[in-house]
């Protein structure tokens, strides 16, 4: 009888044990999550690969509720019916909105609730089925699932050009380019020598040109004024030939008829004037030849010259 009653006590203190613990698990988890929630329906577009039952639901940043059943909303097959409760303090408003985000770099989503949706483009409105609705808008996640196709055929174009560039081909033309720098680079020293001689040269030919510059600039300063000189002089001439254009021009316009008078009747005089002169000077000139000839016909009259012819 002892015996039994000994096992008897041993198996009601192993019960009591194990309802005390299972006491303490639902305590403890009850404690954890002692909050009053409110259920509410949540609509996405498109996949939501990564969110699972039980995902996170936050407010910026802060974990507000969980996510309880997922499943393709039956007036839609595009769309995905997520139910969540989330805690019934939370500033939760007609205004605000939901959107997926990723959770590090794990692959796993969860569900954060924006205060308003400002310039992201909120989702059609659903009609609720039993509990309130809250709208979701386009995330970035699902911005970068949209693209996710373009960014792959973009990584695809990469990888065909890094494996033209690195071809046979190419690489052996890299090799030689290689084995041509090697060479240049030996010759580098050299070049450099030469290139500081220039260097050197073109320094003294620019202090060369900086003393012809000063030689210049002096001669310039001092034969400034009398090119000053000069030019006012040549002005002065100019300003007389000027003048005196003008006056010619008055005196003939002034003496125009007299001009015009002396054309039509003096020249003809004039030239009969150097006709006769000129007559005059032949016959002067015969005069003196024969004078010099025969000097005493002046005293004597000349013999008659010629034949007679009798009668």
């Amino acid at each position: 009888m002892e015996r039994e009653a000994k096992y008897a006590a041993v198996g009601a203190f192993v019960i009591l044990v194990v309802t005390m613990a299972a006491a303490f698990v639902y305590w403890y988890a009850d404690s954890r999550d002692a909050r009053a929630y409110t259920r509410y329906e949540v609509y996405f577009d498109g996949s939501v690969s990564g969110l699972t039952v039980g995902s996170t639901v936050r407010y910026l940043g802060v974990d507000v509720g969980r996510v309880r059943t997922m499943r393709i909303d039956p007036r839609s097959a595009t769309r995905v019916q997520v139910i969540v409760d989330i805690d019934s303090s939370a500033p939760v408003s007609k205004e605000t909105v939901a959107e997926l985000s990723l959770q590090g770099v794990t692959g796993l989503l969860y569900i954060d609730l924006l205060g308003r949706a400002g310039p992201k483009r909120l989702s059609p409105p659903v009609p609720s089925e039993h509990y309130p609705v809250i709208r979701s808008v386009r995330s970035n996640f699902d911005a970068f699932l949209a693209t996710l196709p373009e960014v792959v055929a973009s990584a695809n174009e990469v990888a065909r050009r890094l494996t033209l560039v690195l071809s046979d081909q190419n690489i052996h033309a890299i090799a030689e380019m290689t084995a041509n720098l090697g060479q240049a680079s030996r010759a580098l020293p050299g070049t450099m020598f030469e290139v500081n001689r220039l260097i050197r040269d073109l320094r003294s030919m620019s202090e060369d040109l900086t003393v012809v510059a000063a030689t210049l600039r002096s001669t310039t300063d001092g034969a400034g004024p009398q090119i000053v000189t000069a030019l006012e002089r040549i002005r002065t001439v100019a300003d007389n030939l000027v003048s005196a254009t003008a006056k010619f021009d008055r005196m003939v316009e002034d003496n125009s008829a007299d001009l015009r008078s002396f054309t039509r009747d003096g020249l003809p005089e004039l030239e009969r004037l150097l006709r006769d002169s000129r007559n005059a000077a032949v016959e002067v000139q015969g005069l003196a030849r024969s004078l010099r000839d025969d000097p005493s016909q002046l005293i004597y009259q000349p013999p008659a010259r010629g034949t007679e012819i009798p009668r």
